[in-house]
């Protein structure tokens, strides 16, 4: 069972942020994936599909960093 930590305050939903940090962990895992196969791909080689992966993962990364932390 998960404590919520003292500095949450009380009107935090802390389901609804642990689906939401799940489906930024996913989309994160399946960009990186995305990105991965883009790199792999041999004599054409699509840096604007690149950089705009890289921006789609930091950006989950960034959402990701400011959910509520609890454990």
């Amino acid at each position: 069972m998960k404590r919520q930590n003292k500095n949450l305050r009380p009107d935090v939903n802390t389901r609804r942020a642990d689906l939401l940090r799940e489906k930024l962990l996913r989309e994160i895992s399946d960009y990186e994936r995305q990105l991965a196969e883009l790199k792999l791909v041999g004599n054409h080689v699509n840096f604007t599909m690149i950089q705009t992966y890289k921006e789609l993962i930091a950006a989950r990364q960034a959402m990701l960093k400011r959910l509520p932390v609890h454990y």
